[in-house]
């Protein structure tokens, strides 16, 4: 029965059935044929969003939204480019670290993809930067934004698993400058080889031009982290001021924003919401229906047959993981694989924020990986190149992805935990 609910699972999402209408569809034969009452779906869609931190959700997206809708992104873009300019290839290397500081304040790897990329792949070609390696750079740093907070899988996942949601995202603060870093040494490398241009020298008087004109973006992610940090406000909490603060930086600071973009603003965090709360619900369906017919028993039975330990556990998760990101979303790999992989994961000591932690690094990685790779797609259209070339030249930033993911799995303290503990989170 399991394997012919993964097969059902696969094959609905397979032929375009929208993953929410999907994971219920499949949850609810299962059920019926188990002779268990209908009205227990309903319930547990009810119960999947009346959680109270699921309503950070729509706080961040909006004020992601605000944002973009302020477009900060050239403000972002030459704060970056006073910084690392000067570097072989510096502008692939502005490009991360512009994503770096957008992906503290998107929570998505879809909006920084179309923010940063709007900017940089027109800049980066006219400069002479090969299309695909273009891409690829774009589409590779636009993973850090599910990475360093605030990020929107986080949240959903915290709520999922009952975890913190503030410590989740300290967390992920590691891990994302590790990517980050990576990805500039990366870059940097194959510049070099192929002699990408070198950008304007670094000048004092530029570089505190662009910190002030950036400076209102920037508070942004300090004042969530910084709140969060310092005992002041939770995570939910954090989203709510980072809403205020964001349509006061973008109507009376930056002055960039106004009714019409505000109206954007709220009409898309409204839809992405929407979507994003129904699949969170669905497939809490998805998850009950997974304990009542103890799979994932029969997945700790396997690991208990093969004798493995943490590590081993960790990844075999990553493995399949990573395998499922060819065909499926993101949100679909994570609530398909946490019912089955957790109590196993629970059982072996595994801490829940570490096992959380490889759940979204191996996200990333699915999103950078064809034919589902939602990245390269929004990337290709672009920079006009097609997704198997661009996946050709994303080949180095994706190992860079799983080297992390590799130190994260073997060095859990020094790279997820350590933040935690020190902020008293954990």
């Amino acid at each position: 029965m399991m394997f012919a609910a993964f097969a059902g699972l696969l094959v609905a999402i397979g032929i375009g059935i929208p993953i929410a209408f999907a994971l219920s569809t499949i949850s609810i034969l299962v059920l019926w044929h188990s002779d268990v009452s209908m009205l227990i779906p309903v319930q547990r869609i009810y119960q999947g969003t009346n959680k109270f931190p699921l309503l950070a959700v729509p706080l961040f997206i909006f004020a992601g939204s605000l944002m973009n809708q302020a477009d900060i992104s050239r403000r972002l873009v030459d704060f970056a480019a006073t910084m690392v300019g000067r570097m072989r290839g510096g502008l692939a290397a502005v490009n991360i670290i512009t994503s770096m500081l957008f992906a503290g304040m998107s929570g998505t790897s879809m909006s920084d993809t179309a923010a940063v990329g709007g900017v940089m792949i027109p800049n980066m070609v006219k400069r002479g930067y090969d299309r695909a390696f273009t891409a690829a750079v774009t589409a590779s740093s636009s993973t850090i934004g599910i990475l360093i907070p605030p990020s929107l899988p986080m949240v959903v996942l915290a709520s999922y698993m009952g975890v913190s949601t503030g410590a989740l995202f300290i967390a992920g603060v590691i891990p994302g400058l590790l990517v980050g870093f990576g990805l500039i040494a990366a870059a940097w490398v194959i510049s070099v080889r192929r002699e990408y241009p070198v950008e304007e020298p670094f000048r004092l008087g530029r570089f505190l031009y662009a910190l002030v004109s950036a400076a209102p973006p920037l508070l942004m992610p300090l004042i969530i982290i910084g709140g969060i940090l310092g005992g002041v406000f939770t995570a939910t909490e954090a989203a709510g001021v980072a809403c205020v603060y964001g349509i006061f930086a973008g109507f009376f600071i930056m002055r960039t924003l106004n009714l019409k973009k505000l109206y954007l603003a709220v009409r898309d965090a409204a839809i992405l919401t929407g979507a994003t709360l129904f699949v969170t619900a669905t497939a809490h369906v998805l998850g009950y229906t997974f304990t009542f017919q103890l799979y994932s028993d029969t997945v700790m039975g396997y690991f208990d047959t093969a004798q493995m330990s943490a590590i081993g556990v960790l990844l075999s998760l990553s493995l399949v993981m990573i395998l499922l990101g060819i065909f499926l979303d993101g949100f679909a790999m994570m609530f398909i694989v946490v019912p089955l992989f957790l109590p196993t994961a629970t059982a072996m000591g595994i801490e829940p924020i570490h096992f959380a932690m490889v759940l979204i690094m191996c996200w990333g990685i699915g999103q950078q990986t064809p034919p589902m790779a939602s990245a390269l797609f929004l990337t290709s259209l672009m920079a006009r190149v097609d997704v198997i070339t661009i996946t050709k030249a994303n080949v180095w930033f994706i190992l860079v992805m799983v080297l992390v993911l590799a130190l994260v799995i073997f060095f859990p303290y020094w790279t997820v935990l350590w933040l935690p503990h020190q902020s008293g989170l954990l």
